[in-house]
């Protein structure tokens, strides 16, 4: 899991509702919506669970501790999909027994290395890194149709590329993976049976990408298809200056709203 900066996501809650207004342009689908979708289940479970259940987040200070904003962003993202939420007071363990006290039957929390929710009362865990995969192969394809039978781009075989890898074939579409690690490429291609590019160049024969590299402005004038969607969980961004604002309207990325929604959808189960 990348660590995120404040400065990333300082102006998160601020934004909210028109990032929220973009998405559902580019994917037909409001926040609530694609927490229902990324998870195969009807949005109105997601409303449903949304009137009687409570979350609460839990900022965490182990490790590197508390990143500025981020318990408040994840709260804003459950918010806008319209649940009841609140960021405890104390933290950590004492955090957690503050949301028992409140009431709170989910909880959401992070440290240096995992991301998860939790719903208390149904024994049930959802990670970052798997709800992440699930959230932005469901948003390409919702973007682009059905993904049965089509080759799509993977750049990055981490544990989030990995796991698109995994969400891909559950589709039956073909994960190519491409990674500048060589042996990492190797191992993930040959453990998912999954072709792989060798040769960056051939980035721009696929109008289907899944981004997960967390690089930052490497992908540069003519490096992607003329008409390529990029779904992309990485950070940050990989495009530079020109491409973001050539693929603008094509381009799916944020900073923690699609990963979160799609946990929170696994939770209404």
């Amino acid at each position: 899991m990348t660590r995120l900066r404040e400065e990333w996501i300082c102006d998160m809650e601020a934004t909210m509702a028109s990032y929220e207004k973009e998405l559902k342009a580019k994917i037909a689908l409001d926040f609530a919506g694609l927490a229902a979708a990324a998870n195969d289940i009807s949005k109105d479970v997601v409303l449903e669970t949304a009137k009687e259940e409570t979350v609460a987040v839990v900022p965490i200070t182990t490790g590197m501790g508390i990143i500025g904003t981020f318990a408040e962003s994840v709260a804003a993202i459950i918010r806008q999909a319209g649940f009841t939420v609140f960021v405890t007071n104390a933290c950590d363990v004492d955090g957690m027994y503050e949301a028992h006290l409140r009431n709170a039957s989910i909880l959401f929390m992070a440290d240096d290395t995992r991301y998860i929710g939790m719903h208390l009362h149904k024994n049930r865990m959802s990670d970052n890194n798997i709800g992440t995969a699930r959230g932005y192969v469901k948003a390409l394809e919702q973007a682009c149709g059905s993904l049965s039978g089509k080759e799509v781009l993977v750049l990055g075989c981490g544990v989030v590329g990995t796991e698109i890898g995994k969400c891909l074939q559950q589709k039956d579409a073909r994960p190519v993976f491409y990674d500048y690690n060589e042996s990492l490429l190797q191992k993930v291609s040959f453990e998912l049976g999954a072709d792989f590019l060798s040769d960056y160049s051939k980035i721009k024969e696929f109008p289907l990408v899944l981004d997960a590299t967390c690089e930052g402005e490497w992908i540069h004038e003519g490096m992607l298809h003329e008409e390529a969607w990029i779904s992309t969980p990485g950070v940050p961004l990989s495009l530079d200056e020109t491409m973001k604002l050539k693929y603008k309207a094509h381009t799916i990325h944020d900073w923690l709203q699609i990963g979160t929604l799609a946990m929170l959808g696994e939770l209404c189960k």
